[in-house]
């Protein structure tokens, strides 16, 4: 190589010779690479090494390999974002006209508002359903959908479907079944294996953990995913290295932390629902849940890190002069981080659901969501208590 500034500056300290292989993978950040072989580097671009990490990227590669093998299925395709995610499996329907699509009534609001835009721009229906009302399969049978879009545990209210008997009726129709299994995570529940075509996680949450990195996920069969490999393609998203690096990094110690979660959201759960401030307390651990027979049928290792309640007497000023007196726990419109973080559901996850809708699916004014962190389980509770007596002082 030439000796001379310029050069130097741009080529040298570029390569390393090494037979090493580091603990943890390195972060590759190069968007392009090169091949001194013009077969290989025509080879990778159709995809069978790396070379445009718009095609394929590294880090990313290995998150798919990893969530894959947590969610026990052939393969994975990772996104810039979970909503990246959850348009990706909508969008290869390839949905027209009359068409329908089932989503749960009482499911993520943003997830709803996505969905009702794309059908309006398809001509496709949306049919809101409680899907973990027992009459719920029946309902999929007679409106005969392309797409069953279901949660594993269901935001904010943490209702939890059967997601065999919806498999069947989805079977029986020809729909495709798609779950969101973000609350519990691939530690809690593998939904493929369950029925589910697609099993969608928002990593941004559990999987990665520390609330640093975004991301989603989509994992299924090969057969399945390749329409949605084909079009990330061209659409562009892609997850980054550092963010694909971030949330592998939490996987390494998904079960070690959603044990302790699910240990201290079920104690959480119960010291909140002796309180006399509390009205009710929605928790799929607590056996006077609607859906506990069910949860104990399609949750693994414990009930979830998340918990719901309503405050007695509350409306939303109330809510917000709790969410302002917490002390241990931090207000924010997100969940699966390693301290505690709290949000009133009608104005953050159900922000874009409309009154009628939020009504319809019991999503009240009084209702606060609880992503229940790694601190002592006894503290978190009084916290939340101490918040409640404060914001409900008159």
């Amino acid at each position: 190589m030439s000796n001379k500034r310029k050069t130097v500056a741009v080529h040298a300290g570029s390569q390393m010779s090494s037979k090493a292989q580091p603990v943890v993978p390195a972060i590759h950040v190069s968007a392009v690479s090169y091949f001194d072989n013009s077969d290989e580097l025509d080879a990778a671009l159709d995809g069978k090494d790396y070379v445009y990490s718009r095609i394929a990227a590294p880090n990313a590669a290995l998150l798919e390999e990893a969530v894959a093998a947590m969610e026990g299925t052939e393969a994975c395709v990772a996104y810039a974002s979970g909503m990246a995610a959850l348009r990706a499996v909508f969008d290869a329907q390839n949905l027209k006209a009359g068409d329908v699509v089932v989503m749960p009534a009482d499911g993520y609001g943003v997830t709803r508002s996505l969905f009702k835009n794309l059908a309006a721009r398809t001509g496709a229906r949306i049919e809101a359903l409680i899907l973990s009302d027992a009459s719920a399969p029946e309902r999929i049978v007679a409106l005969r959908p392309k797409l069953v879009m279901a949660e594993s545990v269901t935001n904010p209210l943490l209702r939890v479907p059967d997601l065999r008997a919806l498999s069947r009726a989805c079977r029986e129709v020809g729909a495709a079944l798609a779950v969101d299994g973000t609350f519990p995570s691939p530690y809690g529940q593998r939904a493929c294996e369950l029925g589910a075509d697609y099993a969608i996680q928002s990593t941004t949450k559990w999987l990665n953990g520390h609330s640093d990195a975004l991301g989603g996920t989509v994992s299924g069969t090969r057969e399945k995913l390749a329409a949605l490999k084909a079009a990330r393609l061209f659409n562009g998203d892609v997850l980054g290295p550092f963010e694909a690096w971030l949330t592998l990094r939490g996987v390494r110690t998904l079960p070690v932390r959603m044990k302790a979660h699910c240990e201290h959201a079920a104690h959480v759960a119960k010291r909140l629902s002796e309180s006399s401030l509390i009205e009710r307390v929605h928790y799929p651990g607590l056996p006077g849940h609607p859906d506990y027979q069910v949860a104990t049928q399609v949750l693994e290792g414990g009930f979830g890190g998340m918990v719901a309640f309503d405050i007695r007497g509350a409306g939303r000023p109330d809510c917000f002069r709790f969410l302002e007196a917490v002390k241990l726990a931090r207000a924010a419109p997100s969940l699966g981080d390693v301290c505690t973080l709290v949000m009133h559901a009608a104005s953050a996850s159900a922000r874009r659901m409309t009154p009628e809708e939020r009504q319809a699916a019991g999503i009240g004014e009084s209702l606060i969501r609880v992503s229940v962190g790694l601190e002592d389980p006894d503290d978190i509770a009084d916290d939340l208590i101490a918040a409640v007596a404060e914001a409900m002082k008159r």
